[in-house]
């Protein structure tokens, strides 16, 4: 993916002073609430995105993505649990190559819970890049799930 994304400049500033730290910041993205926690130490980064939709009217079901480590040691490919129950949107979920892709991150977790969307991972410290596109991939996640519900509604 083309250029960083603009979450992405204040943590490597932090990461840049501090070898080991944490930074917290909240964000607005169309009308999402996109609460970001980022802790790192000497050699990964660990990130938790919690996106809440200002104006939903319903709650999403509660459901979580997961990858099945054991599973996938075993069957020397990715394997992921799922959780909770099924709707359209966690369709949209096992279906997207968006979080596809943010599951190649270590320990990732995905999950709707109520009126947020939540992505918990690790990354290399040095990777800025893949920082970057975590961003990038959550936000197409987003607008994804936006799209869904507009379709719902006519």
């Amino acid at each position: 993916m083309e250029g960083k994304h603009k979450f992405t400049q204040p943590i490597v500033n932090s990461m840049k002073t501090l070898h080991k730290g944490e930074i917290s910041f909240s964000e607005n993205y169309k009308s999402w609430l996109v609460k970001t926690y980022v802790s790192w130490n000497k050699t990964y980064i660990k990130i938790s995105l919690d996106s809440r939709k200002l104006d939903l009217e319903t709650d999403f079901p509660n459901c979580s993505l997961t990858k099945g480590n054991f599973l996938t040691f075993l069957s020397r490919s990715n394997t992921y649990s799922f959780s909770g129950n099924k709707s359209k949107y966690s369709e949209l979920l096992l279906e997207s190559i968006e979080v596809q892709h943010l599951m190649r991150s270590g320990n990732p977790v995905i999950k709707l819970e109520h009126k947020s969307i939540i992505f918990k991972g690790l990354l290399r410290k040095k990777d800025f890049l893949s920082l970057s596109n975590v961003f990038k991939l959550f936000t197409m996640v987003i607008d994804k799930i936006e799209r869904e519900q507009r379709i719902g509604v006519t």
